[in-house]
């Protein structure tokens, strides 16, 4: 993939929201001079500084999960009788995804979404900006939009500071991880800063009670989990002012759907 040179002006300096310029492998910011890397075509739109801790620890354990992410997925899959699989299609079906869209992701992840979004749309007549901490994860990503290099990009940035142009896209979603980030409400705000007038916004991770049952009881991810907060409360995350806030849960509790519409005016 190359970077799509449509796609610049949507992209802005993670620090004060300025456009960026293309200069070779950098982005610039040409008031500042301050420069951002295109490392194998994805901008790296973050400043680790910036992270604080549970970004920086989900940051090394996805890396270090990527390698075997959606091996572990289809297995968990057949464990749970194709449950993931239902709630993903079901996720999918609620965007109303429809030709001509601009469609932000964060948390993108390894794009394993991306096969249930193309039952409802092609994926060649939307354009895609996917976003995310991991660079592992994205690496495998990448691989899954090789057949749209122009109308699809992804980013290594941090959801809670979009480098994104305010009103830019039809759809925002996200899946996974927000429940672990430090601060769940800005990336929301965020996410909202960046949706059109009447753009819906959707949110699916799984529930306190997979994190407490599961992850921190669990041998193999209780050292990750064991100081993970698990008082979130996903509902209090809507920002004012939004329209057809809803909230509900799938698969028996595990996992739970936030949607909302950005205000028209």
């Amino acid at each position: 993939m190359a970077f799509p040179p449509k796609m610049l002006p949507l992209l802005r300096d993670p620090v004060g929201l300025a456009p960026l310029d293309l200069d070779g492998d950098h982005l610039v910011n040409t008031a500042t001079h301050r420069r951002y890397p295109i490392i194998d075509s994805i901008p790296v739109l973050l400043d680790p500084a910036d992270l604080g801790p549970q970004n920086l620890k989900f940051q090394r354990a996805y890396d270090w999960m990527s390698h075997g992410y959606d091996l572990v997925q289809k297995v968990a899959d057949l464990f749970y009788r194709g449950a993931i699989t239902r709630g993903r299609r079901q996720f999918a079906s609620k965007l109303s995804l429809k030709p001509g869209d601009r469609l932000l992701y964060t948390s993108i992840g390894t794009g394993e979404d991306l096969t249930y979004f193309a039952e409802h749309v092609p994926l060649d007549q939307i354009e895609l900006v996917g976003l995310d901490l991991s660079r592992g994860m994205l690496r495998r990503c990448q691989s899954r939009l090789r057949p749209w290099p122009d109308t699809s990009l992804l980013l290594q940035a941090n959801a809670e500071r979009l480098p994104l142009a305010d009103r830019s896209f039809d759809v925002v979603v996200h899946v996974g991880g927000i429940n672990f980030f430090d601060h769940p409400a800005t990336a929301v705000n965020e996410m909202l800063r960046v949706a059109k007038p009447g753009a819906l916004i959707q949110i699916a991770d799984e529930t306190k009670d997979v994190v407490n049952n599961v992850y921190q009881r669990n041998p193999i991810t209780r050292a990750s989990f064991k100081d993970t907060p698990t008082d979130f409360t996903p509902r209090d995350w809507v920002p004012p002012g939004v329209t057809d806030p809803t909230y509900e849960e799938l698969w028996n509790g595990k996992m739970y759907i936030l949607a909302f519409k950005a205000p028209v005016h």
